[in-house]
């Protein structure tokens, strides 16, 4: 299980602020196939190009950015955790629709998301899927990254 150095694993992560109905009030950037070989961050353990533009596009804006992984779900990037293989693209639908819950469920408890809040995702379309209907009951409204949102390379994990 995914731990932030020198947090316990049920601190909660940093509150979103309320946002209009256009401004984005978190970012989920979703992990890859290309990880580091040893312990790291979350921010640091994936190192695809895709992924390393996607971090800097999160961290730029100013606003919470979380990781999404398949195999651990919401990642606040300063989760430490071990590199791993799962593929989710070979999960079942079930696995896949369950993940999206799960996903949704610890975004309401770690940034607080609900009605009206816009929530961008910059990740595969197998995760996008999987998290549009869970975060749009939420009242939250979703919006795809654009820029860069080719489904090639090493996603989805």
């Amino acid at each position: 299980m995914p731990m932030r150095p020198g947090v316990g694993s049920a601190t909660p992560f940093a509150e979103s602020s309320p946002a209009s109905s256009t401004a984005v009030s978190v970012i989920l950037v979703g992990g890859g196939k290309a990880q580091l070989s040893k312990p790291a961050v979350a921010r640091d353990l994936y190192v695809s190009p895709q992924f390393a533009q996607r971090r800097a596009r999160a961290e730029a804006s100013g606003v919470p950015w979380f990781v999404v992984s398949g195999r651990w779900g919401l990642l606040h990037p300063d989760d430490l955790l071990a590199p791993y293989s799962f593929s989710f693209a070979q999960q079942s639908l079930n696995y896949r629709r369950a993940w999206g819950r799960f996903v949704a469920e610890q975004l309401c408890l770690f940034s607080s998301v609900g009605r009206g809040d816009v929530v961008e995702i910059c990740a595969g379309a197998a995760y996008t899927s999987a998290l549009t209907a869970p975060i749009g009951y939420l009242g939250a409204l979703i919006r795809r990254e654009t820029a860069g949102a080719s489904d090639s390379g090493d996603e989805p994990r």
